[in-house]
């Protein structure tokens, strides 16, 4: 696999631009699209603007709660003490 970045711009109709270097063979390409954002001033001040912490009871209301659940994960400290004896087996020669 061949990975060539280009600069290119999508139009206000939907179209991508951009120009390819000569001699590129044809055939299937997948196309990644990174798209490189400007802040204006207000923007910036908006984000950086200090927000008031929650309290417990906000942060259970908010249902912030329960990442390890979605991982599978019951127990944090059993599952770091696994992930250390894999590496520990991994590195063994």
């Amino acid at each position: 696999m061949t990975v060539i970045e280009l600069n290119g711009q999508i139009t206000p109709s939907g179209r991508l631009e951009a120009d390819l270097p000569p001699g590129l063979p044809p055939g299937k390409v997948r196309i990644t699209i990174r798209i490189e954002e400007t802040w204006t001033e207000e923007e910036l001040a908006e984000l950086l603007r200090p927000v008031p912490p929650l309290t417990g009871k906000e942060i259970v209301e908010a249902g912030l709660l329960g990442g390890w659940e979605n991982s599978g994960i019951s127990d944090g400290a059993a599952w770091v003490e696994e992930q250390r004896r894999q590496q520990r087996e991994q590195a063994r020669w």
